[in-house]
C-alpha cells in the first residue's frame, strides 16, 4: 500500500489519471505504459462516506483506492491509499512474482504522480 497526495484544485494535467464523481462515488482508471504488456488500464473505485474515502472492491488487475477527501482552496485535496490487486497466486512462484511486480508497480506509482511523469517501467 502506498500513501499518496494529489491537490485537484491543480488538475490532473500530465498525469496518467483519469477521475469522476457519481453522486458519492469516485471513479478512475489509471493507465500504464509497460514495455512487455502495452498500455495496462487498472480501474478503481471509492465510496465517499463523509471525508473518508473507502475502497470499492473489483476484479484484479485493479487497483483499492482509499483515503480522504479535504478541501483546499478552489478544489480538493486527495490524500490517497493505492493497493494493487492482483489475481489470488496460486504457487510460491506466482507469489513472489505478484510481490515483485507490487513493488515495483508501487514505486513507480509514487515517482509518477509525485513529479507528473508519464507512468512506466
Amino acid at each position: 500500500m502506498k500513501a499518496l497526495e494529489l491537490d485537484l484544485g491543480k488538475g490532473l494535467e500530465g498525469l496518467p489519471l483519469e477521475l469522476s464523481w457519481e453522486g458519492p462515488l469516485l471513479k478512475g482508471i489509471l493507465r500504464q505504459a509497460n514495455p512487455v504488456l502495452g498500455e495496462v488500464a487498472l480501474p478503481f473505485q471509492s465510496r465517499l462516506e463523509g471525508s473518508r474515502l473507502t475502497p470499492i472492491p473489483l476484479p484484479p488487475p485493479a487497483l483499492a483506492v482509499g483515503g480522504e477527501v479535504l478541501p483546499r482552496g478552489e478544489g480538493l485535496l486527495l490524500r490517497l491509499e493505492v493497493d494493487l490487486l492482483l489475481p489470488e497466486a496460486r504457487t510460491w512462484g506466482e507469489r513472489a512474482f505478484f510481490r515483485l511486480l507490487k513493488a515495483i508497480f508501487l514505486h513507480t506509482l509514487e515517482r509518477a504522480l509525485s513529479q507528473k511523469t508519464p507512468l512506466g517501467l
